[in-house]
């Protein structure tokens, strides 16, 4: 079973859409893989600068450690894509690693369990991209060449290659306010002036 942030659950039945396949869907959801692991997908596009994609399902509270684990496999420079849900992301300039991570560790809370948000952290060359995203539904997409150190990772929090995994996001949902759970939380909308504030972007 994996752990959800506090914001995002399942929908009670009288929260459910009016659908003739309601029944066959809770059905198929109550049998989805959806737990701790992995799963790749090779690339076969020559065009596009990365070998294989991931995405990675972690229980929430280890959420921040792995995305911090796996920008180990980033460039010492780096730039990052932020936003709120079903709006136009924020994108920063090129700037150090440690520098970027610095300052969205202080929003570690709110990046990691306000469905409402969504981060990127990206390196683009002409001959590489390198992608670790975390959607609003609070899993993990990568894109990337060296699978050697993404799979060592991967083991080294040992979280299973899983074929046949599923993820929150295919499935009805439901997303609460964090400040519900976590009243000294900060508002998504606080935490997206705060960086544009930081990063020198005005929007």
């Amino acid at each position: 079973m994996l752990q959800l942030p506090v914001t995002i659950r399942v929908p009670l039945p009288e929260e459910m859409p009016d659908r003739d396949d309601l029944e066959a869907l809770l059905w198929k959801r109550q049998k989805a893989r959806i737990e701790p692991g992995y799963k790749i997908t090779l690339n076969s596009i020559t065009q596009l600068r990365y070998t294989f994609q991931a995405e990675i399902n972690i229980d929430n509270h280890r959420l921040w450690d792995l995305v911090m684990a796996l920008s180990a496999l980033l460039p010492e420079e780096i730039y990052c894509e932020y936003g709120l849900q079903q709006e136009e992301v924020v994108t920063t300039a090129y700037m150090l690693k440690t520098k970027l991570l610095s300052e969205l560790s202080k929003y570690k809370q709110e990046l990691t369990q306000d469905g409402f948000l969504l981060f990127t952290l990206l390196s683009n060359t002409k001959t590489e991209l390198l992608e670790i995203t975390v959607t609003e539904s609070k899993y993990i997409r990568f894109s990337g060449s060296d699978k050697q150190s993404f799979i060592q990772c991967m083991q080294s929090f040992q979280l299973p290659e899983i074929d046949d995994l599923a993820f929150v996001d295919e499935y009805p949902s439901v997303t609460e306010p964090l400040r519900k759970f976590i009243p000294t939380a900060r508002r998504p909308e606080d935490v997206v002036w705060s960086l544009n504030r930081f990063f020198g972007i005005n929007v």
